[in-house]
């Protein structure tokens, strides 16, 4: 009952303060779906610079979730300037009206003057997009004739509802299938009911949820019915919950626990089944077949995606072209031509350089006409040139063959493979392994990349793993004479003599006396994005390795398990092995995602997670206070610990104008920095001035200097970085209430009595008839409530939703008390 008390109090003090606190408007960029009980958070999309959108003889110079940065047509108060013959027009005044019905979210602007009597219109049309990541891009679409009204369309992830997915693969008599390729990330198939009502609609995708742009389905349905005489309503058919499954020779994908069925049957929730039938020239959609009458939706689908793997690899050799090759089931062009008429060079071990060309062959015939590769040291051709570039799954690949005798009268070959290159891999090919006829090359190259994998989980709670890719070496954890070696979400990197399945992101091996690799084992493939498990840990799994040796009908695959911990393991640890599975676990403050630090007077910063603390006072030894000039020659003063003689006592300032005071220190190990946000500064039109500073570790930089990262009317963010917030300038002690409690001070009244006792006591009550009658006021209590420690779930600290620009309100700002997010999968859904 304590807790629930503290509960109550907490909201009801929360209400006072949202009362008191009624003229700082909400963020528009952060939409609420109150049928589905979230919140879409888009003010990622927010840039540091206009974003510039060309379109035939004009631009558009835009900004989503604020006034531009620079003035249009010299003036404030616009969000979107069409410029045309170098003339700016403002057609887009901020802030605009924002609509979000009919599962879709529209941002409706509206501009200066178009023709007599008319305004220039602008509609933002926000479209889910599960691949479009926060750097995602707008397109603005032709007006024609309709030159006052246009409209953008900007496809993102952050529009779309958490994603519900299940493994799309399945192995059937030693035959491999991937229906993966079906899967739409920014669409539906939408399927009309033949002998049925004319406009009866099935909406459908595979292997994952329906999109949420233009429908109202239900949250987790993989397929829904449009209802004909209703507009707008919509009824599961089945929710996604089973990956696909052989039944009598047939692939199959099956929807359960859909609607209510109404039919007098013994059913009790509609289902609907999909039949795939393995078609090499099939394009089309799947067709409905039956089932209405008795609640079981069932369609039929011909497509290349139900073929097993290697029918698709010997199909796609006889269509491919002069080093061109199309994948057969997602008809992705490989297209390699601009690496031909290049000569190349790879070294082994001992120096001796190959040379070699793509599709193409040599034309110093050193080693004989026609040669494809070259040992120029030994005149040896190493295989035949050709241009058939083969398809298979992880990328395509040339096979040189018929070269120079090597043993037994065979003739040298060489395998060119080409690789999606993890980030930041340099694009070179490299020698990975020399046997006495065959040689293996790998070149890391984006031609061959169809799609990379959001190395982040989806869900509000976003934990970010992207700086553990490794772009230079593979992570290894070695035992014994066995070896693993790892890649965080993508392929792994090419390292010389390592040849595990072409596109491997982990990998077993044996190493002989001779530190030579043998028994390579593929672990997986990096298909889809880590996700969090029933425990709220960050789960990454790779699938379809190897063939299992225990079980010849499954494939091997390997689970990675992040545990936010201040205890950093630079290796994930191999745990152990079951079910066809390898399992490992990795203890890393990454995992952590971003967590609520707090400040002590007169200048110091702790990460009460880890017990560090960072006297910031120390950037301030041979300067006393640190001028930004903006590119519109403002000059800001900043001085972190914000000593009264400057800027009348506050950290951040401009003339006469100072740009708030502090309200949260945010310590993001994700992307290794710190965050200081200041509120309620001085007044701006009917705001107040706000800003930040972000501190991010360089261990060789010194103090370093600001500089200004992003500005708008009444605000700005600034970026500093220095050694001074890196560990090795921490001082470890153990975290005190005393010290925690500085935040809450903040919150406390300056005069409390019996009668504000009276009040909140009458608050919590109601309160508390509030939390169990009305959805979105329980997130509210959850998100302040788990501010305070009444948290569930074991392993993970409670922290707020981070992003580059925007990141989470401020906490002592309840104009948006909801951001501080739950870890909770089911408070999510507020179930």
């Amino acid at each position: 009952m304590s807790k629930l008390n503290g509960l109550l109090f907490l909201c009801s003090l929360l209400a006072i303060i949202t009362s008191v606190l009624t003229d700082i408007p909400s963020t528009y960029c952060k939409v609420p779906d109150r049928r589905l009980n979230i919140v879409y958070d888009l003010t990622k999309l927010s840039s540091d610079k206009d974003i510039i959108i060309k379109h035939d003889d004009e631009n558009i110079r835009m900004q989503l979730c604020s006034p531009l940065i620079k003035k249009c047509n010299n003036q404030d108060g616009y969000s979107i300037c069409l410029i045309r013959n170098n003339v700016e027009k403002g057609i887009g005044r901020f802030p605009p009206h924002v609509d979000n019905t009919n599962g879709r979210i529209l941002f409706n602007f509206t501009g200066d003057t178009c023709l007599p009597g008319i305004n220039y219109t602008m509609k933002i049309i926000m479209h889910c997009d599960y691949e479009a990541q926060s750097n995602s891009y707008p397109e603005l679409f032709t007006h024609g004739d309709q030159e006052c009204n246009l409209h953008i369309v900007w496809k993102t992830a952050l529009a779309c509802v958490p994603r519900t997915q299940i493994n799309c693969t399945v192995v059937n008599d030693g035959r491999y299938y991937d229906l993966s390729p079906l899967t739409r990330t920014s669409e539906n198939y939408v399927i009309p009911m033949k002998n049925e009502t004319k406009s009866a609609k099935i909406i459908l995708n595979v292997c994952q949820n329906v999109i949420h742009h233009g429908t109202t389905c239900e949250f987790k349905s993989g397929a829904c019915l449009e209802d004909p005489e209703n507009s707008n309503i919509y009824s599961s058919l089945g929710t996604v919950q089973k990956s696909p499954f052989f039944m009598n020779g047939d692939l199959k994908i099956e929807y359960q626990d859909g609607t209510i069925c109404k039919q007098n049957i013994p059913t009790a929730h509609i289902k609907t089944t999909i039949t795939f039938i393995c078609n090499l020239e099939g394009k089309g959609p799947p067709e409905y077949i039956r089932g209405k009458e008795d609640c079981h939706y069932q369609l039929i689908w011909y497509t290349a995606a139900a073929c097993d793997v290697d029918t698709l690899h010997k199909y796609s050799a006889k269509t491919a072209g002069k080093c061109i090759v199309t994948n057969p089931v997602t008809n992705f062009k490989y297209n390699l031509q601009t690496l031909m008429n290049k000569d190349f060079t790879v070294t082994n071990t001992s120096g001796v350089k190959y040379k070699f060309r793509v599709c193409g062959a040599l034309t110093d015939n050193t080693c004989g006409t026609n040669t494809g590769i070259c040992n120029s040291e030994h005149s040896t051709s190493l295989g035949q040139a050709n241009t058939n570039l083969i398809w298979q799954q992880g990328g395509p690949y040339l096979n040189y063959t018929n070269g120079n005798l090597c043993e037994n009268g065979m003739h040298h070959y060489t395998l060119i493979q080409f690789v999606c290159e993890p980030q930041g891999v340099p694009n070179q090919p490299l020698l990975m392994k020399e046997y006495p006829c065959k040689t293996i090359i790998r070149w890391n190259t984006d031609l061959v990349c169809e799609k990379k994998i959001k190395c982040a989980t989806d869900n509000n709670d976003e934990i970010n793993l992207t700086p553990l890719i490794q772009s230079t070496n593979n992570y290894v954890i070695k035992a014994n004479n066995t070896e693993f070696h790892i890649n965080i979400c993508r392929p792994l990197v090419p390292t010389q003599g390592l040849t595990c399945a072409h596109g491997s992101a982990a990998c077993k091996v044996s190493v002989t006396l001779k530190n030579e690799y043998t028994n390579e084992i593929s672990l997986g493939f990096p298909e889809d994005s880590p996700t969090l498990n029933k425990d709220l840990r960050t789960v990454l799994r790779y699938v379809n390795g190897s063939q299992c040796p225990e079980n010849p009908a499954k494939t091997i695959s390997s689970n990675f398990t992040f545990i936010c911990s201040n205890n950093n393991q630079k290796l994930p640890a191999y745990k152990y092995y079951v079910n066809c599975t390898y399992i490992f676990e990795w203890n890393t403050s990454i995992a952590c995602g971003a967590v609520i630090g707090s400040w002590t007077k007169p200048c110091i910063i702790k990460d009460n997670f880890r017990s560090y603390e960072y006297d910031l006072s120390l950037l301030y030894k041979k300067q006393q206070i640190h001028y930004v000039k903006s590119k519109q020659s403002k000059e800001y003063a900043l001085n972190i610990c914000g000593e009264k003689k400057y800027c009348n006592g506050s950290a951040i300032c401009r003339e006469n104008n100072d740009y708030g005071s502090l309200g949260s220190v945010i310590f993001d190990y994700s992307r290794d920095d710190v965050k200081l946000k200041y509120s309620n500064g001085s007044k701006c039109n009917n705001n107040s001035y706000t800003s930040e500073v972000r501190f991010i570790c360089n261990e060789s930089i010194g103090i370093g200097t600001p500089k200004l990262l992003l500005e708008s009317q009444c605000s700005a963010e600034f970026e500093w970085y220095t050694e001074m917030i890196c560990v090795k300038h921490a001082n470890s002690r153990n975290a005190s209430r005393q010290d925690e409690s500085i935040l809450l001070e903040q919150f406390s009244p300056s005069h409390a009595g019996a009668i504000a006792g009276v009040v909140l006591t009458v608050i919590a009550v109601l309160a508390a008839l509030v939390y169990f009658r009305n959805p979105m006021e329980r997130v509210c209590c959850r998100s302040w409530s788990s501010l305070f420690g009444f948290r569930r779930g074991a392993g993970r600290v409670q922290y707020c939703r981070v992003d580059t620009t925007e990141e989470a309100r401020l906490l002592l700002n309840a104009s948006d008390p909801t951001q501080c997010q739950s870890d909770s999968d089911d408070d999510l859904l507020h179930a």
